[in-house]
């Protein structure tokens, strides 16, 4: 039979760490081998004890939690990381997905939640709590909006009549245009879209919104 999940503690908070550690030594699924109250204090630890799962305050002096897992992943280390945040900035959030964190958690979460998470990655799982979810899901519908080519008013309008199914000439009726200025605007969409032709221009703008 496996034994107990080990687990690495830090948090710069001695109260927040011993109150979080008591609770976790009362499992009996779950060891705790190490506490550190520093970035560069957990990573040692990690290193030496080889534990399952490490839990890392986002926020610590020396060393961010962040880099603490960027170091796990860079030297290939077998611990699983779950970062814990009083705060889920969507930018910090988005980047530890990114480095492949295991869990996200808010130091709101009670502590049986936080023992239900480490085993939840130990087993492979990822766990991302309510406040991660929302702040990486800000963040990416932003990234989305970042990333969306800048139309001028009239090349929108002329990519909605495109997407309606209007020709040319009838996309000239209706914005009492001339028909070369419409393929100037035409043109000009389908290179800021990186397309060369009506229908991949209106698939590329459906997936990036352009036509809401």
């Amino acid at each position: 039979m496996a034994g107990p999940i080990t687990v690495v503690l830090a948090d710069d908070h001695p109260l927040y760490l011993e109150g979080i550690a008591g609770a976790l030594e009362r499992r009996p699924d779950v060891d705790v081998v190490g506490r550190a109250e520093d970035g560069a204090e957990a990573l040692r630890l990690v290193r030496e004890q080889d534990p399952d799962v490490a839990v890392v305050d986002v926020r610590l002096p020396l060393m961010t939690g962040l880099d603490v897992l960027h170091a796990v992943r860079r030297d290939g280390l077998r611990t699983r990381v779950v970062l814990l945040t009083g705060e889920s900035e969507s930018a910090t959030v988005y980047e530890a997905v990114q480095a492949g964190v295991d869990g996200y958690l808010s130091k709101a979460a009670d502590r049986r939640e936080i023992g239900d998470a480490i085993v939840t990655v130990h087993r492979g799982g990822t766990v991302l709590g309510p406040e991660a979810q929302s702040a990486l899901t800000q963040e990416v519908r932003g990234r989305v909006q970042d990333d969306a080519p800048v139309l001028s008013a009239r090349e929108r309008q002329v990519l909605r009549l495109i997407a309606e199914g209007l020709s040319g000439p009838a996309i000239a009726r209706e914005l009492q245009i001339g028909a070369a200025t419409v393929k100037t605007h035409t043109q000009n969409v389908y290179d800021k879209l990186g397309v060369s032709e009506r229908a991949a221009a209106v698939a590329v703008a459906m997936r990036r919104r352009l036509l809401e």
